[in-house]
């Protein structure tokens, strides 16, 4: 049996990884660049780093990544809690923080280490589904100049490719070609929300290994350090969505909403200013193509659930996938239940049941806001709200 993951970002060479792991032949087509381009997500969940464990993966990633053990709660001006990693329990009671272009170049490596072949800068065309395999057709992309600017793009530039697999990985993120081919839309489950994100220089002092969550009016923001010296700040917004992010602005945001954050930004070395469309896939995939990470679901930023998501999601699919060398019957019952955990999970983190009622610290709609900005799911978050006094407004 092979298999043909669909998009090189975090999810799909992880779903790689975990391929290879099971002894499962896989290869992996990305359209775009070798070299990643920044992304939003930049925090591992304890529930992450076990899977990296079980792929063997935790020596590098402890290399390049940031230690974080705390997480603060505030509302408004006002502490109301802080959850220590530690009570999560198990062998990485902590979460670990790195850029996305970082995590995706450390992947890379270790694919390249273990001989899984990533094919950089071709463009999946044409999928065709058979009643035993899936065919890909993928036209290679080459590199041409864009403007007087130097800036250079990507064109077809050879013959397409075609290969046959047992399975696809739908990794191909918000606009998945897969996703489309399947005929799946994406449900909104949410309004669309608007972030301005800082990355930034500073002395951390007290504040380098733990993070902070601020429920204030009608948004959220949140802190996480991705060093002694580098943090980033992330701030719900609803105006001045046309500035560009920078030092100045970071300053009145944290006047505003953070006044008793001590590490005084001395340059922004990162800024953007998003919108994130909060929406879910009617299915997690059919037949022979089934999707994981940003082609399934989209959300908040802050709590990093998208991506961590998208790892649980990549290495279940590889279990199933893995079981089908005992017959196709066994792998079709696999998927029914990965469909059903991801939707009953997801339908949680999205915080769609209505009418929460409220806790000491904070009220019912605080509390449902918050929720897809916990850096956990399963288990882990519900330890998480047991600690912070929000199960019982969750449940």
């Amino acid at each position: 049996m092979e298999a043909c993951v669909v998009g090189g970002g975090p999810v799909g060479l992880f779903a790689a990884a975990c391929l290879h792991q099971r002894d499962v032949p896989v290869r992996v087509v990305d359209a775009q660049l070798e070299r990643p381009v920044r992304g939003y997500a930049c925090g591992l969940h304890a529930a992450t780093l076990r899977l990296f464990d079980d792929v063997g993966m935790m020596p590098a990633l402890l290399g390049c990544a940031h230690r974080v053990d705390r997480l603060g709660l505030h509302r408004g001006l006002e502490r109301v809690a802080t959850f220590d990693f530690e009570d999560l329990g198990g062998p990485f009671p902590y979460l670990l923080t790195l850029r996305q272009s970082e995590l995706q170049d450390l992947l890379t490596e270790q694919l390249a280490q273990r001989g899984v072949e990533v094919a950089w800068r071709e463009q999946v065309t044409s999928i065709t589904l058979g009643t035993d395999s899936v065919s890909t057709l993928a036209v290679p992309m080459g590199l041409v100049p864009t403007g007087s600017s130097g800036a250079r793009g990507l064109k077809p530039s050879g013959e397409p490719v075609l290969r046959r697999a047992d399975y696809v990985i739908a990794a191909d993120g918000y606009d998945s070609f897969c996703r489309q081919v399947l005929g799946i839309e994406l449900i909104d489950l949410k309004q669309s929300e608007a972030f301005a994100m800082f990355e930034f220089e500073a002395d951390m002092a007290n504040f380098a290994h733990e993070a902070q969550l601020v429920v204030q009016g009608d948004g959220v923001s949140a802190f996480w350090p991705l060093s002694p010296t580098l943090g980033r700040w992330s701030f719900q917004i609803s105006e001045r969505l046309d500035e560009t992010p920078n030092l100045e602005m970071l300053g009145e945001l944290l006047r505003a909403r953070a006044p008793w954050f001590r590490p005084r930004p001395e340059q922004v070395s990162w800024s953007a200013t998003a919108h994130f469309e909060r929406r879910i896939a009617q299915h997690f995939g059919a037949g022979r193509i089934w999707l994981a990470g940003e082609a399934a679901h989209v959300t908040s930023p802050l709590g990093f659930q998208n991506m961590n998501r998208g790892f649980i999601e990549a290495s279940e699919i590889a279990q199933v996938l893995a079981r089908d060398l005992e017959g196709e019957e066994a792998a079709a019952a696999g998927f029914e239940h990965f469909e059903r955990r991801q939707r009953t999970e997801w339908r949680r983190l999205f915080g769609t049941k209505a009418h929460l009622p409220g806790t000491g610290a904070l009220s019912n709609i605080e509390s449902a806001r918050l929720l897809p900005c916990l850096p956990a799911t399963g288990g882990d978050l519900d330890r998480i709200l047991a600690q912070l006094a929000l199960r019982a407004a969750l449940q």
